[in-house]
């Protein structure tokens, strides 16, 4: 199944999208694919926890058929 979570915090929006069997897995590898989006586009931002992330994630996940 397909997962994406759409990013659009001070910026255009950007959707990553990951292929994955649930939403955990979705989550864990949504949290590796953020991450240089993270680290260019919201440098500035305080840092959060792994837990926060994950939380941040599957607020906005969308499985997609």
């Amino acid at each position: 199944m397909q997962y994406s979570f759409t990013c659009n915090q001070g910026h255009d929006p950007q959707t990553f999208t990951v292929d994955a069997e649930n939403e955990d897995e979705a989550v864990e590898k949504l949290m590796e694919q953020t991450q240089p989006h993270l680290a260019e586009a919201h440098s500035n931002m305080p840092s959060m926890s792994p837990d926060e992330a994950k939380n941040m994630i599957r607020g906005g996940l969308k499985a997609e058929g």
